[in-house]
């Protein structure tokens, strides 16, 4: 029997072969859950480094979608004002980025047609972005109010804050403004495989997660205000408006999540009980 020539050392001028680790330090799942880019790509939201020309685009052609499919929902005057604010808070906190100037292109827009549940359901959700996006940046303004003792500043923040909490609020309203039907026939399915990632859900909403994290941000920061006192007396009357505008988002979401899915099983809860029954299986 031959031997086999030995095998040659690497040389030290070779580096190894790329090694395939996951974003989460784990091993790989043997069916990988949704992640935030597969809910970014659900909803049509191309997440990249757009220039101030591209996002006006985008929130004008936003804006134009809602305002054209507003007049056939079932939001009632209060929800239409309020997703009408947050559209002009949006609006606002725009064009005020324009004092630099900078060139670009508009992105596609979404490709579902007009007037469905679906539509709905995706438009509703990028409106409830771009509200996010507004909250996002207002509540950097006001954080940064806050370490400078602009206390006026710091007020009109939280006043901005809670009107575009009920906007958000009302666009969570019109994004779900179909019947329950339509959400387990059209909607629901479209968010499980083949045609999303297992486990798809609203955890994955990124500017969700900045707004969290600022939020306690912000909660930390009035507690240690050392305002005047009348400042400081409608700074807590504005904090006071805001947490109840945050109870009343909480209390719409839950009311949508209980009409839609009245079993209270999520998407990720099922993905997740199926996870664990698999691995039991295996064992």
């Amino acid at each position: 029997m031959a031997c086999s020539s030995p095998v040659r050392p690497m040389s030290s001028d070779t580096p190894p072969a790329p090694l395939a680790l996951a974003t989460d330090s784990r091993i790989p799942a043997r069916e990988p859950a949704a992640t935030t880019a597969d809910y970014d790509r659900y909803f049509h939201i191309a997440r990249h480094a757009p220039d101030l020309a591209s996002w006006t685009s985008s929130v004008l052609r936003l804006q134009a979608a809602v305002l054209a499919d507003l007049p056939h929902t079932g939001l009632d005057d209060a929800q239409r004002a309020a997703v009408l604010t947050g559209l002009l808070h949006a609006s606002h906190a725009t064009l005020a980025a324009w004092l630099p100037s900078g060139p670009g292109a508009a992105p596609d827009g979404p490709t579902d047609g007009p007037g469905d549940a679906l539509h709905r359901w995706k438009l509703g959700h990028q409106l409830f972005h771009l509200l996010l996006t507004t909250m996002d940046s207002t509540l950097d303004d006001t954080l940064a109010a806050a370490g400078a003792a602009r206390w006026t500043s710091v007020r009109q923040g939280l006043e901005r804050l809670r009107t575009l909490y009920d906007a958000a609020t009302a666009a969570m309203a019109y994004a779900s403004d179909f019947p329950a039907a339509a959400y387990a026939d059209e909607v629901r399915p479209t968010m499980e495989p083949p045609f999303a990632a297992p486990g798809f859900s609203g955890t994955l909403n990124q500017e969700h997660q900045v707004l969290t994290g600022r939020m306690h941000a912000l909660r930390t920061a009035l507690g240690d205000l050392s305002a005047p006192a009348p400042l400081l007396a409608a700074i807590r009357h504005e904090e006071v408006l805001l947490r109840a505008a945050q109870r009343r988002n909480r209390k719409a979401h839950a009311a949508i999540c209980e009409r839609c899915v009245p079993d209270g099983a999520s998407l990720l809860a099922r993905h997740t009980t199926r996870q664990r029954s698999s691995r039991a299986t295996d064992e």
